[in-house]
């Protein structure tokens, strides 16, 4: 996390316009409001209509520890998730999982779907192409600036979710963004957790002294091109996305309601589209 507002600090001298990134070290404690909007799980917009925590598209593959049954909603949202059998990770109504847009270039608009909630400045997703183990699904921005597909995928001999996240830039000018993607795990159906990020991966587990220990991991798959970092936050909601590290905290998390999240930082350029990989695994 201290090397992800290093780099946009230095991005912000070379003159790409980055607003600086909220953390521990960093979070401005004066924008109470936005503080308060990110635990809410929704920006300064009011809830999309379109919000929902509905299945639409069914997966599943292997048995006892290489089960994988996951369901995607018609946003692009993993609504459930149980790995291995018997173990659910994500399977609550209030559990969140999504994706989220910050534009700074245009002036810090935050965009984001996390399922339980939304911004309103989503237009309805569209599905691109479906197979029997994998959904392409695109949605663009109400205001025409973005557009982000995403292709998810079961990756059988893993036993994990690969998902592909798309953003392009429709506009004609380079524009600076946060892109992440977002999940309030309850490691094998229980709300509290242990919870701890490192630069490729957010991961949250229940321990095997206490109960019997298993976990799910969200990690970058591959290089990018831009800055990343994954990290866990110490409340459930999904953040504001162009102040998404508000409810960051620095160490591991101990028997905590948090979240996990993935974030990318750069520059997307015009008509142009950066592509982020990452992946659902248990643990």
């Amino acid at each position: 996390m201290k090397k992800l507002i290093l780099a946009v600090t230095v991005l912000a001298l070379c003159s790409l316009s980055f607003a600086e990134p909220q953390s521990a070290t960093s979070a401005n404690n004066q924008q109470d409001a936005k503080a308060a909007s990110a635990k809410k799980g929704a920006g300064a917009l009011p809830d999309s209509p379109f919000a929902t925590t509905a299945c639409s598209f069914n997966f599943t593959s292997g048995a006892n520890n290489t089960f994988l049954q996951y369901c995607v909603s018609v946003n692009g949202n993993i609504v459930q998730l149980q790995t291995p059998s018997g173990h659910f990770q994500i399977g609550s109504s209030s559990d969140g999982e999504g994706y989220g847009v910050c534009d700074v270039t245009g002036g810090n608009t935050s965009y984001n779907d996390y399922g339980t909630s939304a911004t309103s400045n989503w237009n309805p997703a569209t599905l691109v192409s479906q197979t029997g183990t994998s959904v392409k699904i695109a949605r663009s921005t109400s205001d025409g600036i973005w557009t982000l597909t995403q292709t998810i995928t079961q990756v059988s001999a893993s036993s994990s979710i690969k998902v592909v996240m798309a953003l392009k830039n429709n506009t004609a000018v380079a524009r600076n963004a946060y892109a992440l993607r977002y999940a309030d795990v309850d490691a094998d159906g229980r709300p509290t957790n242990n919870l701890d990020g490192t630069h490729n991966t957010a991961i949250a587990w229940t321990s095997t002294n206490t109960v019997a220990g298993y976990g799910l991991m969200l990690q970058n798959v591959g290089t990018s091109t831009l800055t990343y970092d994954g990290f866990a936050q110490n409340t459930a909601p999904g953040p504001v996305p162009c102040h998404y590290g508000v409810n960051f905290v620095p160490g591991v998390l101990i028997n905590r309601d948090g979240s996990l999240v993935l974030v990318y930082v750069g520059a997307v350029p015009a008509n142009g589209t950066k592509t982020f990989n990452m992946m659902y695994k248990g643990l």
